[in-house]
């Protein structure tokens, strides 16, 4: 018996061993800091009702006055929570799910309550009975809207038979307006009845229409719309789709999640332009007043009101930069209540949400992160010593300008007079000239400085001969005693002033703008930065292609690989790769950078590193094996993001060859997988996604079984502008999927609203 029993420890040990233990690293864009407040003394004064590190919103009040249902992310991800108004009583997980549960909206009977959920993947309106002394499964919720877009921000009538919602189902995807990548929604008004049959649509705008509310009598709905240069006002529109008409005055902007009390109160959320906090305003549509009395020190958002006098919100102080998150989101680097623990078949992980635009990768076995920061913001932090001497060309200019209008003045009888006001335009048509080229060169068509420094040399001997010409001129008149060789004398000195400029820029057009990117590392468990090395590129660098746009540490953890160019510039724009020895402490470009160069990845045994270049004209895909490099995608098609396995055995990449296109101005990306065979020559690329929508940055399990990658397929899950309102968030998708490359077995491991995305999937046993 007991060797039984020893051999069954022995499996129970090995299994469990077997496990491995990763971690999946992201960027989140997630806000920080909130908490539901609640007042009972109609809104004059507010005090937490909630003071988790996590985030609480989107509360409200139960009909009888007794519970605030809200949504709270402090098991990892939005989940309803219910807590009693009186008394000191814990919050208690209303509805048990491993998805997104949130803008819950009671019955007037108080017996239902109605939500959003991604239960069954996209964000759809449920309907469960409300009760308070029960932990309800999703599984027995009711899927009311049933529809494959995004439906948001139910809202009961005031006789309970209907229900009003705003949906973006009714409009095609499109890009944003700078970031064309970056696909946006358009949404409209709703109703239905309460079982969900009956849907009929009330608004059709190219804005957001949003958090619809019911009018006392229920004969009008109230709503949102940014339909209007972007800027959300308040609406109103008869039952039937008639009658719309706006509420708010034109002194307002940024009125979004209207709370209808009665006829004649209208609570909202409104920026403050004074300190930059969200707060609550009151509105008297009929004389459109504004109350702003309940301005308050933190972010007050989404109010809810119960007759009684109590109301709640949520909100938090307005937060600061910390040097542990400088230049993104204010706040610590790491997401609150992080890391969430998640399993995938044998595989336990660990989920890191890193509150950054872009990845902020890992240190090997260490609670450390990296990130890149630069200071400059705008044209002048660009700006060195070298740059100032420019100022004199157009202060010559304006010397020559006045000197060619005196003379002519001066020879105002005299034929010559017009020769000279012909100079003074010249003098200032070639300095225009001069400034228009270099803003072509240098600024729109982001040349490297050495195609600069040649083009101004071509310009140079142009001016060069002119002023040969010129000087020729003014010798020959001179000699001849011809009273017009003092204007060319002016035309010698000014080419000649003009000629040292283009020298002086062919010199050192490299240092006229110049910045530093600082890279730290952060314990995202104490928030504590330290400053690991600073880079400043090459001088052949254009300055607009400076920036940092990929870092991502090698396998084993010794160097820390990054790309600086353009993220989506013209193939034929700067780029390189640089890697970062830890060691050593040394910087080395690792690609050329005449061409877009970026995104680089290597095996574990550094032999093979992939990487994108536009090198053909078109950005492909390349791998670099012991010096040898070659394309292996070289397609017409837009191919980015490549990433290898540890054992250098298969490389993943986005594409959008067989994307859909959207209004012509971009294309959807596709993942692709491209395979060592045993000739050790590479496979032909096979798609592995096909959502017709935007999917991006894969990245390979350790063992390369699995990939990861960031996906819109499952759309939005709350209304855009309210998203956006709270923090910039221009691509509105992001959650994060592992598929299993052997037979695409699909696991979602992220449920929310807030862009996340360029994961990494690390082992923690390299």
């Amino acid at each position: 018996m007991r060797h039984i029993f020893a051999i069954i420890s022995l499996f129970a040990i090995g299994l469990g061993y077997s496990q491995s233990s990763d971690q999946i690293f992201y960027s989140s864009f997630r806000p920080q800091g909130w908490d539901i407040h609640m007042s009972k003394d109609n809104g004059k004064s507010f005090s937490p009702l909630t003071t988790n590190e996590s985030l609480d919103y989107d509360a409200k009040i139960s009909p009888d006055g007794n519970w605030v249902v809200f949504t709270s992310e402090r098991l990892g991800k939005p989940q309803l929570f219910l807590k009693h108004v009186k008394g000191d009583t814990l919050p208690r997980l209303l509805i048990k799910s491993k998805s997104m549960q949130d803008q819950v909206d009671f019955s007037p009977d108080g017996k239902w309550i109605v939500f959003v959920s991604s239960h069954e993947g996209n964000a759809e309106i449920f309907k469960l009975p409300f009760k308070p002394n029960e932990t309800l499964s999703i599984n027995e919720a009711e899927n009311l809207s049933n529809n494959k877009a995004g439906d948001f921000r139910p809202r009961f009538s005031n006789d309970g038979n209907s229900i009003a919602f705003s949906s973006d189902r009714a409009h095609l995807i499109k890009p944003h307006k700078f970031l064309v990548f970056a696909m946006q929604r358009t949404g409209d008004i709703f109703t239905m009845s309460s079982d969900g049959t009956n849907v009929k649509r009330l608004t059709d705008s190219e804005g957001w229409d949003g958090s619809p509310n019911w009018s006392k009598d229920d004969s009008k709905i109230i709503f949102y719309s940014n339909r209007f240069d972007n800027k959300p006002h308040l609406f109103q529109i008869d039952v039937n789709g008639n009658n719309e008409s706006i509420i708010t005055p034109e002194t307002i902007s940024g009125a979004i999640s209207p709370l209808v009390i009665n006829d004649d109160r209208i609570l909202f959320t409104n920026e403050n332009l004074s300190n930059g906090t969200l707060r609550i305003l009151e509105l008297n549509p009929v004389t459109k007043k504004i109350d702003s009395s309940r301005i308050n020190e933190i972010h007050m958002m989404n109010i809810d009101y119960h007759n009684s006098g109590i109301m709640v919100i949520h909100g938090g102080k307005k937060l600061k930069e910390t040097e542990a998150n400088k230049g993104d989101f204010f706040g610590d680097i790491l997401v609150k209540n992080h890391p969430v623990k998640d399993t995938i078949e044998n595989i336990n992980l660990s989920h890191f949400g890193i509150r950054r635009s872009f990845a902020s990768p890992p240190t090997l076995n260490e609670s450390k992160v990296i990130y890149s920061y630069n200071p400059a913001r705008g044209f002048g932090d660009f700006i060195t010593l070298y740059f100032y001497p420019l100022i004199l060309l157009p202060c010559l200019a304006l010397y020559w300008f006045v000197t060619g209008v005196f003379r002519s003045v001066k020879k105002r009888k005299d034929i010559a007079f017009w020769k000279h006001i012909v100079f003074s335009m010249l003098s200032v048509l070639v300095m225009v000239l001069l400034v228009y080229l270099l803003d072509k060169w240098v600024g729109f068509q982001a040349l490297s400085m050495n195609t600069v420094r040649l083009k101004m040399i071509s310009v140079l001997v142009v001016v060069l001969i002119c002023l040969g010409l010129s000087y020729w001129f003014y010798k020959k008149r001179k000699s001849n005693a011809n009273p017009i060789a003092s204007l060319y004398k002016l035309y010698t000195l000014m080419l000649f002033g003009v000629a040292l400029g283009i020298i002086y820029i062919v010199l050192f057009t490299g240092s006229f703008l110049q910045s530093t990117t600082s890279f730290f590392t952060v314990d995202y468990n104490s928030n504590k930065a330290q400053k690991l090395f600073d880079f400043r590129a090459d001088k052949n660098f254009n300055p607009q292609s400076t920036s940092v746009i990929d870092t991502k540490f090698t396998p084993d953890g010794t160097a820390l690989l990054f790309s600086v160019g353009s993220f989506r510039g013209h193939p034929n724009a700067q780029g390189a790769v640089y890697k970062y020895n830890l060691e050593s402490k040394i910087i080395e470009r690792i690609t050329p950078m005449d061409s877009n160069h970026g995104f680089a990845d290597v095996s574990a045994d550094h032999r093979t590193m992939v990487f994108r270049s536009g090198e053909t004209g078109n950005m492909d895909i390349y791998v670099n094996e012991n010096g040898a490099v070659t394309n292996l995608t070289n397609s017409k098609a837009k191919e980015n993001f490549p990433a290898i396995s540890h054992d250098g055995n298969k490389i993943m990449y986005c594409s959008d060859v067989n994307g859909k296109d959207i209004q012509g101005l971009v294309k959807t990306m596709d993942v692709f997988l491209i395979e060592r065979q045993s000739d050790n020559s590479w496979s032909s690329p096979k798609q592995i996604t096909s959502y017709s929508g935007q999917e991006g940055h894969p990245h390979f399990s350790p063992d390369g079984n699995w990939m990861i990658y960031t996906t819109e397929e499952f759309g939005i899950n709350d209304e855009q502008p309210i998203v956006q309102s709270v923090i910039f968030a221009p691509q509105m998708y992001g959650e994060i999927v592992a598929e299993r490359i052997s037979d695409g077995k699909k696991i979602r491991l992220t449920h929310n609203k807030w862009e996340e995305g360029v994961p990494l999937w690390i082992s923690t046993k390299y």
